[in-house]
């Protein structure tokens, strides 16, 4: 895929966003739009995200990134973490709670950004540095932790869109599903959400 036929896509969502705002997710059960992007076109998809997903009159986007929550929620916790992983018994539980800490300090985020008074458009969640999931948990891990709380618009009472930036491939002939991080053996679906 050519960095223009990126740009373009991109230029889609963020058209989709402005226009459609309320009817994202009425077709998948949730408000996710997944953008999946060569992992190697990463600086340019947070370019993008930086200069064009700003706040206007109609969106305010909240950007989060992943990689500093991976960071932040077990700083100090290392050596235990690392003990829990290491240990054949506990690994898969200690896997599961620790992308569950990170949706719950997602969740806090965006919690704060809501309460935030001089917001004037309509929210917007920005997910980047998702490759940090990895090899603990993936984009549909988080988003199905997350899903269980629904974060909402104050104002509308509206479910709030996220818009994933997901480093990844699409397989060959296939729909509805794309390889994490270009690996194979990380092939997902779109969890209850649409790709543009």
């Amino acid at each position: 895929m050519s960095v223009d036929e990126l740009e373009q896509r991109f230029t889609t969502m963020l058209q989709r966003l402005a226009e459609v705002y309320d009817g994202i997710g009425h077709s998948t059960g949730r408000p996710y739009l997944y953008f999946v992007y060569p992992p190697d076109k990463d600086q340019a998809l947070r370019r993008w995200a930086d200069e064009q997903m700003t706040d206007s009159d109609s969106l305010s986007y909240l950007h989060i990134d992943v990689l500093q929550i991976t960071i932040e929620s077990l700083r100090g916790q290392e050596t235990r973490r690392a003990e829990h992983l290491n240990d054949p018994i506990k690994r898969d539980d200690a896997g599961k709670s620790i992308v569950r800490l990170w949706a719950r300090q997602l969740e806090k985020q965006i919690g704060a950004y809501l309460a935030h008074p001089s917001r004037s458009g309509r929210p917007v969640v920005v997910l980047r540095g998702m490759a940090a999931l990895y090899p603990l948990g993936n984009p549909t891990h988080l988003m199905e932790a997350i899903a269980e709380r629904e974060p909402r618009d104050p104002h509308t009472n509206k479910v709030i869109p996220f818009v994933l930036l997901v480093p990844g491939t699409h397989p060959p002939q296939s729909s509805r599903t794309y390889d994490f991080l270009g690996l194979e053996d990380q092939r997902l679906s779109f969890y209850r959400g649409e790709e543009i």
